[in-house]
């Protein structure tokens, strides 16, 4: 009796934590509306990612271009052909990312030095061990298995762990396993910030939805496997 009870409780905690799964990939989706691209850009330039008209690449933050900061009620879809910085697609436009609306979810957006999103390129994230090309503290290199991959500087890593996690759990793309306990590790690294949960707020405001892993930074750990 003792051993079917087990048994069945066993069974209640894992459907537990698959409904937990359910309900944070909900979460992840509701009321997600998609953007044009060249409209989402450039809400990154003049809102999002612009703190007092500076915007700053985030995986090298010494590289910086001024740009007059708008309000989103203000933004239209022109684009400045002749601004130096690029947008990073966290989760590569090669490996999922390419078409609407993973094209233009914002929650795995951020704006790069053209330089820095060269070198990450589509590479997965490591620790790295020997770089090729380093600066402000992301790397171009290779981890411990001697694959390329790219490190981001510090206070980069737990946004792109859960820019990551997010996108596995809202567009259903799994994480291999080193890639997924690397990102679990940057997310207890580099904690949620207040400009982490101001950046979230803003787009939900303009696009809809909210990344769950940054309004609850503990549902990552009620998912098993990502």
């Amino acid at each position: 009796m003792k051993k079917i009870v087990s048994i069945f409780l066993i069974f209640i905690s894992f459907k537990s934590l698959a409904l937990s799964r359910i309900s944070v990939s909900d979460m992840a989706k509701k009321n997600h509306v998609a953007l044009d691209y060249s409209v989402v850009k450039n809400i990154l330039f003049s809102t999002i990612d612009n703190l007092n008209g500076i915007v700053c690449s985030v995986y090298t933050p010494s590289q910086c271009q001024e740009r007059y900061y708008k309000d989103p009620s203000q933004i239209n879809n022109k684009n400045n052909e002749n601004f130096k910085l690029n947008v990073e697609h966290t989760w590569p436009q090669s490996k999922g990312a390419k078409e609407l609306p993973a094209n233009s979810d914002m929650h795995h957006l951020f704006v790069t030095s053209k330089e820095s999103n060269s070198k990450r390129a589509n590479l997965p994230f490591c620790n790295a061990i020997y770089d090729y090309w380093q600066m402000d503290g992301s790397i171009h290199g290779f981890d411990e298995y001697s694959q390329d991959c790219f490190e981001p500087q510090d206070n980069h890593k737990g946004n792109v762990a859960r820019a990551m996690l997010y996108f596995s759990i809202r567009y259903n793309y799994p994480i291999d396993n080193e890639q997924e306990l690397l990102f679990r590790e940057w997310h207890s690294f580099d904690p949620v910030d207040n400009r982490e949960l101001e950046r979230n707020e803003i787009i939900k405001s303009l696009q809809g939805n909210s990344n769950p892993f940054i309004t609850h930074p503990e549902f990552v750990s009620l998912i098993q496997d990502f």
